[in-house]
C-alpha cells in the first residue's frame, strides 16, 4: 500500500527575522520585488534626467540661435549703416537725398498713384488710368517748376533785449529782403520759438524791397528759449513739394528768474582786517570813520593831537569794524525732492536774490546746486547760468554741503535752501554739519505761512513764496 502521508501545515511568513530570499506563499522572493521597484524608480529617475538634459541642451540651442540672430542683425544693420555712409559720398546722392526730402506726403501719394495708374493702363488697356497718370505726373512736375527756383528772401531775425525777467514779453523784429532786381512774389516765412513756430506772409515786393514785422515772446518760466532761425518756406498751390531755406543763426534769450530786494548783510562775526566795514563803530581797527571827542577809557595812543591842538580839547579817532564776509548758497537740486514746479521755481529766486544782494554790497559769494557749481564772478553771468537749472540727479545734500565748506574756507554765512521733503531732523543734521563759528540758516520753501525757528546750530526758516522773504531777513532768519 502507498504510503499517504499528512499534508504540512504551511509555515507563517517571517518579518524582521526571516532570511534573505525566502519565499512568501505565492512562491516568490521578498527582495525579488524591493529589486524590481528600485529597478523601476530608477529607470524613472534616469528617464527624467534624460528629459532634463533634452530640455537643457534644447533651450541652450535656442540660446545659441537667438545670439546668433542677434550677432547676425547687428552685422547687417552696421552694413546697412556703412553703405548708406558710402552712398553719401557718392556725387549726387546727396542732393537726391535733400531733393526726397522736399517732396511732401501728398506729393508722395500722387506719385504712387501715377505709377499704378499707369502699370493698370499698361496691363488691361484702361484709357482712364493712361490719362489719371498724366494728369498726376503733370501735377508733379508743375510743382517742381514752382518751387525749383530758390526765394528771393533774404531774412533776419533782431532780438533788442535778449535777457529779460520770467513773466515780461520779449519783443522782437523779423526783416525780409528782396535780394534781387525782379519784383518777387508773395512767400510764407516761418520762425521757430522753442517748441512751436510762427509763421509770416511776406506781401510781394520790388525789387531791393524791405519788408518787417514785429513780434513778442511771451514767458511765464525762467529758461533759455532759443529763437529761429527763420525759415524761408516756397510751395506749390497744391502741397506736393515743400522747399525750406534757412536763414540767420538762431539767438537765444534768458529768461532771467524773479529777484527780490533783501536787507541782507553776509558779514560774520571774526573781525578781519582785510574784510569789509560794517556800520558798527569801534574805537580801534583800521576802517577809519570819524572825529570824536574824548571820553574816559579810550585808548591815548587814538589821540588826534593836530585837531586837539588846534581846538583846544583832546580829540579821538572812531574807526567802523572790518568783518570776514563770504557767504555760501547751497541750492537743493535733487530730483524727486520737489513736489511741484513752483516751488522750485521758488527756490531759484530765493537763491538768486541772496546772491544779487551779496552782490550789491561787494560782498564775496558762493552758489552751489547739489551737483555743480555756479558762477558769481558777475550778476548778469550768474543769471544766465541760473536759467539753465533744473533739477536732476540723486546726489547727497549733506555731502555736497561739507564738499563746499572745505573748499570754500573762510565762508561768514552759509545758507541752504532746502527742498519741502526736507523734515526737522535733517534741516538739523545739515545745521550741525556747519562749523560753529559761522552764521547758519536752511530755508525750507514749502506751501503754507512762513515761519521762524531757532534751533541748536542755526536757524529753520519755512519760506513759502519769493515775496515772504526780506520779512524773514529783516526778522533775522538768516542770521
Amino acid at each position: 500500500m502507498a504510503k499517504h502521508s499528512a499534508p504540512k501545515a504551511p509555515a507563517a511568513p517571517r518579518t524582521s527575522g526571516s532570511r534573505r530570499g525566502a519565499k512568501h506563499p505565492g512562491g516568490e522572493h521578498l527582495d525579488s520585488g524591493k529589486r524590481r521597484r528600485g529597478k523601476r524608480s530608477s529607470a524613472k529617475r534616469g528617464a527624467g534626467s534624460k528629459d532634463a538634459s533634452a530640455r537643457s541642451s534644447k533651450s541652450s540651442v535656442f540660446a545659441s540661435a537667438r545670439a546668433n540672430v542677434k550677432t547676425s542683425l547687428g552685422g547687417l544693420r552696421q552694413g546697412m549703416s556703412r553703405f548708406a555712409q558710402s552712398l553719401g559720398t557718392v556725387p549726387g546722392v546727396k542732393y537726391l537725398r535733400h531733393a526726397a526730402r522736399s517732396v511732401t506726403s501728398v506729393g508722395w501719394v500722387v506719385l504712387f498713384s501715377a505709377l499704378v495708374a499707369a502699370v493698370v493702363s499698361r496691363a488691361f488697356g484702361w484709357v482712364e488710368a493712361f490719362f489719371v497718370a498724366c494728369a498726376c505726373l503733370l501735377a508733379f512736375l508743375i510743382a517742381v517748376v514752382w518751387v525749383i527756383v530758390p526765394s528771393p528772401h533774404k531774412v533776419s531775425v533782431r532780438l533788442p533785449r535778449q535777457r529779460i525777467v520770467a513773466g515780461q514779453t520779449a519783443v522782437g523784429e523779423i526783416t525780409a529782403e528782396n535780394m534781387s532786381d525782379r519784383r518777387a512774389r508773395s512767400g510764407l516765412i516761418e520762425l521757430p520759438i522753442a517748441s512751436s513756430a510762427l509763421q509770416f506772409l511776406v506781401p510781394p515786393l520790388p525789387g531791393k524791397g524791405v519788408w518787417s514785422e514785429v513780434f513778442s515772446v511771451v514767458t511765464h518760466r525762467r529758461g533759455l528759449v532759443t529763437v529761429g532761425p527763420a525759415r524761408a518756406l516756397r510751395a506749390d498751390p497744391l502741397g506736393l513739394i515743400r522747399r525750406i531755406g534757412t536763414w540767420s543763426e538762431p539767438a537765444t534769450l534768458y529768461v532771467h528768474p524773479k529777484t527780490i530786494r533783501v536787507p541782507f548783510d553776509a558779514t560774520g562775526i571774526h573781525a578781519d582786517v582785510e574784510g569789509v566795514t560794517t556800520a558798527k563803530l569801534s574805537s580801534s581797527d583800521v576802517s577809519f570813520h570819524a572825529l570824536r571827542d574824548y571820553v574816559p577809557g579810550d585808548d591815548r595812543r587814538n589821540v588826534h593831537w593836530p585837531m586837539t591842538a588846534h581846538i583846544g580839547r583832546l580829540v579821538v579817532r572812531q574807526f567802523e569794524e572790518t568783518r570776514r564776509s563770504h557767504h555760501l548758497v547751497v541750492l537743493d537740486t535733487r530730483l524727486g525732492q520737489w513736489n511741484d514746479r513752483d516751488s522750485f521755481e521758488n527756490a531759484v529766486s530765493i537763491a538768486a536774490s541772496l546772491v544779487v544782494a551779496d552782490m550789491a554790497a561787494s560782498r564775496t559769494v558762493s552758489l552751489t546746486t547739489a551737483t555743480d557749481w555756479v558762477t558769481t564772478s558777475a550778476a548778469t553771468r550768474m543769471l544766465d547760468a541760473m536759467c539753465a537749472i533744473h533739477d536732476s540727479g540723486e546726489a547727497d545734500l549733506m555731502a555736497r554741503l561739507r564738499e563746499a565748506i572745505a573748499k570754500r574756507p573762510g565762508l561768514s554765512v552759509v545758507t541752504v535752501i532746502a527742498a519741502p521733503t526736507v523734515d526737522d531732523d535733517q534741516a538739523s543734521h545739515l545745521l550741525n554739519a556747519i562749523p560753529v563759528d559761522v552764521r547758519s540758516a536752511v530755508v525750507r520753501v514749502r506751501p503754507g505761512h512762513p515761519k521762524l525757528r531757532r534751533l541748536s546750530h542755526g536757524t529753520l526758516a519755512d519760506c513759502p513764496t519769493l515775496e515772504d522773504l526780506p520779512r524773514l531777513v529783516a526778522a533775522g532768519g538768516l542770521a
